[in-house]
């Protein structure tokens, strides 16, 4: 591919879009700024004579029904009352949502390994499509459906210590079950004092890569990266609304339970049985 320059590749890409079957796409389409894309995600076949050589392009294309967006699960616990926790437990560490929105396929990290990822992630399509109609937990807390506590496995925690920091791109998402002082310092603000704040629970801190992040028990060091500046068309983040991990009637039943019969129970599906069992 590096025989040919972005300019040439782009105008290829475009006289190959008035040739595509209907309701076909190419799969970074042939903007300026994702020509780049190509290089990675294209295969070159050479083929030659001794009068001539020829560069065969694959180049991969698109539809609606193969479009999904791709989310990475994270699973932290929350906290229902002054030393329990919930965290439910998925199987799965990735969830592809149609496009459409009329189906998804979840991934596990096996399944994620034989994609190629870029800023388009292509993936086999060597597993079956699940229909929304058909809800698994990690689809239903997506969706938000009211069902989801049924659906899904979770298990209760006691006194939860463990501090979390995950980075995804330029964020970082924490939990802290303990009021944590964060100190922050950012290369280039030397003379000015560093930031420090106080954490508890989840959120995320954005922005902060190029940053030294530190706790009382944990450091994490900026990560350098090289930077241009384009214009890009980015979808706008948003928090959806928050499902709730245990019902009323469960925090009800959780607080009228001994303590030797909650350390007995790991999982906070098994509590309405083990009530109706006393």
């Amino acid at each position: 591919m590096k025989l040919i320059s972005s300019s040439s590749l782009q105008s290829i890409l475009r006289n190959i879009t008035f040739h595509l079957p209907e309701g076909y796409e190419l799969i970074a389409g042939t903007r300026t700024e994702d020509i780049h894309q190509y290089y990675k995600l294209s295969k070159v076949s050479i083929v030659a004579n001794s009068h001539s050589i020829k560069l065969i392009l694959h180049i991969l294309l698109k539809s609606v029904d193969h479009s999904f967006t791709l989310y990475k699960i994270i699973i932290l616990p929350e906290r229902i009352s002054p030393d329990k926790f919930v965290q439910y437990a998925i199987d799965y560490s990735y969830l592809a949502i149609q496009v459409s929105q009329h189906g998804y396929i979840p991934f596990i990290e096996k399944d994620y390994s034989k994609c190629v990822t870029s800023s388009i992630t292509v993936c086999p399509l060597d597993s079956a499509i699940f229909n929304t109609q058909r809800l698994t937990c990690a689809a239903s807390l997506f969706f938000q459906s009211p069902n989801s506590q049924q659906l899904c496995k979770r298990n209760l925690l006691f006194n939860y210590q463990q501090s979390t920091m995950i980075q995804h791109r330029n964020i970082w998402i924490y939990h802290f079950s303990t009021p944590r002082q964060l100190t922050v310092r950012c290369p280039g603000n030397e003379a000015s004092p560093p930031h420090t704040q106080v954490l508890v629970n989840a959120g995320l801190i954005i922005n902060a890569s190029a940053c030294h992040v530190s706790t009382e028990d944990l450091h994490i060091y900026p990560t350098l990266r090289g930077s241009m500046q384009t214009e890009l068309n980015t979808p706008p983040s948003f928090l959806p609304d928050k499902v709730p991990i245990i019902s009323p009637h469960e925090s009800h039943q959780l607080q009228e339970l001994t303590m030797p019969t909650l350390q007995a129970l790991d999982n906070i599906n098994l509590v309405s049985q083990r009530l109706c069992t006393q």
